[in-house]
């Protein structure tokens, strides 16, 4: 039997747990690489903004390369250069040498990123079910694990030859998930509609047709071989000619990836400043500050788990919106009170809040009519520029008031959320819900 053209559920699992897995055991060892390096604290953060500058460099070019070479091909090779690099972070002689070594990571793990999205998008809505919230829970699954094995490493006394042994583990499981994925739908050209209807084809979702309906289930309607997209390629065929995505940024992508950075930042600013903020800031011991942000990536993880079922029963706006007022609540309770009490259950509220913004704004950017993968990719840049920018603005702002206080840009960006959370709306029958007038 061919395989299922709507994609495999548990490919797009694997594939997130193997970059959060491959993530997290090397970040755990990021005191042993200081030693190592015999680097200070300045000097190594410096180093540390490789990965995220990587990511925005590779990030706005990767919807075009789905569109030419297909996820499968682009996200197998940036997982075996991704690990490669996280591999070669073991052996770094200098400073200098880490950075540039980070730089060429974070830019295949930024591919890696924004190819698994658009492939889950992909499979989502093939299968008109959320499932981005569950794909985004096997990320922090796969984070936790890995951190956890690092965390053993360094208790047995492994040095940092565990760096490219559960590199590779991870890319095994990567590139087996990846060489499952399928062929995404090629994104629609403007009047392409008008030229289906004239030709006597049925339109697509966002013409009337029902979100669930496939290219492939159309063609088969029309005669066509049942492993035949819509184009008439077989679904194997990843080269095979795509017509270009709308040119120009809609306005909904920009309005989808500021909400998508409000959820990076909060996600991002808890994982940097939580601990430090219950340490330095309210005297709690350094094992407390720890289980504070443990509780955190937990919390995290079961609200993605939740997420599905909540945006099918609730919608993707109110989820998105109820996550963003509970986690704007949880960081001023921890910033503004004295109990640790308190701060451990704002630790808590804190990742559950935040849990689905991300995985719900990828959703929706898969929906922008006409724009495909680069809708994604748009967002997807705009969402990391949080993780590079995000830490050293906090930073800066803490010298001056206080990293409690720092914290408030946060609540600021969550508050932007909820006044644009009605960009998030599923489409529905022929409408665009999410909106997409253009910009540029």
């Amino acid at each position: 039997m061919g395989r299922d053209v709507r994609g495999s559920v548990l490919a797009v699992l694997v594939v997130f747990a193997s970059s959060g897995f491959v993530m997290g055991q090397a970040l755990a060892r990021v005191p042993a690489v200081r030693d190592h390096l015999g680097a200070d604290t300045g000097a190594l953060g410096l180093a540390l903004m490789g990965m995220g500058l990587g990511s925005l460099l590779a990030m706005p070019f990767t919807g075009w390369l789905v569109d030419r070479f297909g996820s499968r091909r682009v996200v197998t090779v940036a997982v075996a250069l991704g690990c490669l690099g996280w591999s070669a972070v073991a052996v770094v002689p200098s400073v200098p040498v880490l950075l540039a070594v980070l730089v060429l990571t974070g830019t295949n793990v930024g591919i890696w990123d924004v190819g698994m999205n658009i492939q889950g998008t992909h499979v989502e809505q093939a299968r008109s079910r959320s499932l981005m919230p569950f794909f985004h829970a096997a990320f922090s699954g796969g984070a936790v694990l890995g951190a956890g094995s690092g965390a053993l490493a360094a208790w047995l006394g492994i040095g940092l030859a565990q760096l490219p042994v559960l590199a590779v583990v991870g890319a095994v499981a990567g590139v087996w998930g990846a060489s499952r994925f399928v062929p995404e739908a090629p994104p629609e050209e403007p009047g392409a509609a008008t030229a289906r209807a004239e030709d006597g084809v049925p339109a697509r979702a966002e013409d009337g047709v029902p979100a669930g309906a496939t290219a492939p289930a159309v063609a088969a309607e029309h005669g066509a071989p049942a492993g035949a997209t819509a184009t008439g390629h077989d679904e194997h065929d990843e080269q095979a000619p795509q017509r270009p995505a709308r040119r120009g940024v809609t306005s909904a992508e920009l309005l989808i990836g500021l909400i998508c950075l409000a959820g990076a930042l909060a996600e991002g600013s808890a994982n940097d400043w939580l601990a430090l903020l219950l340490v330095d800031v309210h005297g709690a011991p350094a094992a407390f500050g720890a289980l504070t942000l443990t509780a955190f990536n937990l919390t995290m993880m079961i609200g993605r788990l939740l997420g599905g079922p909540a945006i099918e029963r609730f919608g993707r706006a109110a989820v998105v919106r109820a996550g963003g007022a509970l986690a704007a609540a949880a960081i001023l309770v921890v910033t503004l009170s004295s109990s640790l009490g308190l701060a451990l259950a704002g630790g808590l509220l804190w990742g559950l809040g935040v849990a689905t913004i991300f995985p719900a704004a990828i959703s929706a950017a898969g929906e922008v009519p006409g724009r495909g993968n680069r809708a994604i990719t748009v967002v997807s840049t705009i969402a990391y520029g949080a993780f590079l920018f995000g830490a050293p603005t906090i930073g800066l702002l803490a010298e001056v008031a206080g990293l409690d206080r720092a914290l408030f840009i946060v609540v600021g960006f969550l508050v932007l959320l909820l006044v644009l959370s009605p960009v998030m709306r599923e489409k529905s029958g022929g409408r665009d819900r999410a909106g997409a007038a253009m910009v540029g």
